[in-house]
């Protein structure tokens, strides 16, 4: 009596501590972010510089840089279209990408992905990349020069161009003078994807050396809305001479008012920002030494990230050019884009901007295994259930001897029952005794849950694949499931949708979850039932774990494991009657 009370007590526990957190914590965290938000576009910004790469840390000249005119926060502006119509600006149209290059400051700073919509409604807006500071979530990629001794290109100068639009496969060309013999030019191209080839030249009219460094740097004000879960990086992160390294917005809140992450390369690579499905990179000329910083300035209300880099100091002698080149990655992160970028023109680990996770040799091939389905099937949800009979199929061989062992389990539960009253609570003697009859009778216990423990790393692996990858972003299954990659919007909680009431949390309990915890429940009660009373009430509280804790993945991975039960039940059903036990007698 007192073990079936703690465990219901435990069962009540667990509900409230996970209706509480929803209720009281979730909830108005919530609707405190959202209000916060609101505040925010009505403020006006805090008039601050902004400050440029820190070029005297790759510099092996000395030399300090004069200083910049400051790139003050304009004020936020609800209104994005009214800001990008108040410039002149070059057009660019390009099959997956939309937007424009403003004269002034020559920014690209107007990046919308025309594959992709926000929301699933039908009139929904493409999603916005880029936007032009001034307006909310201000993003935006600057390329230009530091000068030693002279003016430079800065926010305020306004460049000329011969061509007003920029498309696919094509390129134009920027110019200004600072007025006192310095001839800036600025070539941008633009590929069938979502790489921008950024050539920048200077050239010295003057009668005197100037030293120029080139450097890029992406800006980013603010943070992005609903961040992703633990398991997957959002925010800054760069390759270099030692891989992938990030930093999460956390980090750089961590640092001091003046403090960067710094770091020099060798071996080309990159750096940006990334988000879930996007990402902004600048790809330095990867045959030439470059530094990178990483840092944030501003306070919660106004902050900026940053992600730059610069390259080291040229002395330009009276008379003579220079140019460097390099790109900007803005766009989707299409798995088959980026291998292209990272293995067909050497971008280093470009595509590891997917975070694959640590277990990246098991992730990414069952994305192509998915991709290889899906062009069977024409459905990543059918492409998902063929995956799972396909797993089934391959651990067969070792269901097939679990589910013998639990039958034979099946047979030995009263001659277990009856060394427990033999031995009462010696629990070593029962131990070695339960030991021999397992060994006599050639059981192995372990061997009935170990094709569930092999399922894990696939289930992971799924997880990771649905969770991350762009190409499940939207896709359809059938019936109300219109989105993959979210949780199930056929809710219990509300009734499907009868209830004025959009629950969040655990309280947003799909119908596809729960009948995930029946198939789970059903087959648990196949299996040979513990000898422990509390064991056996803790295993039938775990369908109902599973169920609250699903309801929030993804519905392609609710639909992975219900037909991974269901297909169970099935294989387990016909093997148990094929089988043919014979009793064991008990000899106690």
């Amino acid at each position: 009596m007192e073990d079936n009370r703690n465990f219901m007590m435990a069962i009540a526990l667990t509900m409230a501590i996970l209706l509480g957190y929803t209720y009281f914590y979730d909830a108005p965290r919530q609707r405190a972010i959202e209000q916060a938000r609101q505040e925010q576009l009505i403020a006006e910004a805090e008039q601050k510089g902004e400050e440029l790469p820190d070029f005297s840390a790759s510099s092996d000249v000395s030399a300090d840089i004069p200083n910049q005119s400051p790139i003050d926060i304009m004020p936020i502006t609800v209104d994005r279209e009214e800001v990008l119509s108040g410039r002149t600006r070059i057009i660019i149209n390009s099959p997956h990408l939309h937007g424009s290059i403003a004269l002034k400051g020559a920014r690209i700073d107007d990046l919308t992905l025309s594959d992709y919509k926000e929301t699933l409604d039908a009139d929904s807006k493409d999603v916005a990349l880029l936007n032009p500071e001034g307006t909310e979530g201000a993003y935006f990629v600057d390329f230009s020069w530091g000068i030693d001794g002279a003016k430079g290109p800065d926010k305020d100068s306004v460049w000329t161009t011969d061509n007003d639009v920029l498309a696919a496969g094509d390129e134009v060309t920027l110019k200004w003078d600072n007025g006192a013999g310095l001839l800036f030019s600025r070539t941008i191209a633009l590929d069938e994807d979502y790489m921008f080839t950024v050539t920048q030249k200077v050239t010295n009219a003057t009668e005197n050396m100037v030293k120029v460094a080139q450097y890029g740097r992406v800006v980013r004000q603010g943070r992005p809305e609903g961040q992703a879960l633990f398991i997957l990086h959002e925010g800054p992160m760069w390759s270099l001479d030692e891989g992938i390294e990030e930093f999460t917005y956390s980090d750089l809140e961590d640092l001091g008012k003046k403090e960067k992450k710094s770091k020099k390369s060798t071996d080309g690579g990159w750096v940006g920002i990334t988000d879930k499905y996007w990402l902004v990179a600048l790809i330095p000329d990867q045959s030439k030494d470059f530094s990178s910083e990483i840092y944030r300035r501003g306070d919660e209300t106004q902050e900026k990230f940053y992600s730059n880099y610069f390259h080291n100091w040229t002395a330009l002698r009276a008379g003579e050019s220079y140019q460097e080149k390099s790109r900007l990655f803005a766009g989707a992160k299409k798995v088959a884009v980026l291998d292209h970028y990272t293995e067909v023109e050497n971008v280093k680990m470009l595509n590891y901007s997917i975070d694959w996770g640590m277990f990246y040799f098991l992730t990414k091939p069952m994305f192509y295994l998915l991709e290889i389905l899906f062009a069977f099937a024409g459905n990543f949800g059918v492409a998902i259930l063929m995956l799972t009979a396909i797993v089934k199929l391959a651990l067969f061989p070792l269901a097939n001897k679990g589910y013998k062992s639990m039958n034979k389990m099946k047979v030995l539960q009263p001659k277990m029952q009856a060394l427990k009253e033999k031995f009462g609570d010696d629990k070593t003697k029962l131990q070695q005794a339960t030991m021999e009859l397992y060994k006599n009778e050639k059981v192995n216990p372990v061997s009935g849950c170990l094709p569930m423990f092999l399922q894990f790393p696939v289930f992971f692996a799924l997880y990771k694949v649905l969770y991350v990858t762009i190409d499940m972003r939207h896709a359809p299954f059938f019936g109300w499931i219109k989105d993959l990659s979210g949780p199930d919007t056929m809710l219990v909680t509300n009734l499907f949708g009868l209830i004025p009431w959009e629950p969040t949390g655990f309280l947003a309990l799909g119908i596809l979850p729960i009948f995930m915890g029946f198939t789970m429940w059903l087959q648990m009660q196949m299996n040979p039932s513990t000898g422990d009373p509390m064991q056996r009430k803790i295993m039938l509280f775990m369908p109902i774990i599973f169920t609250f804790m699903l309801s929030q993945f993804s519905v392609g991975l609710v639909i992975y494991w219900t037909f991974s039960n269901i297909l169970g039940i099935l294989q387990q059903w016909i093997l148990m009657r094929r089988a043919d036990p014979v009793p064991v007698k008990n000899k106690a």
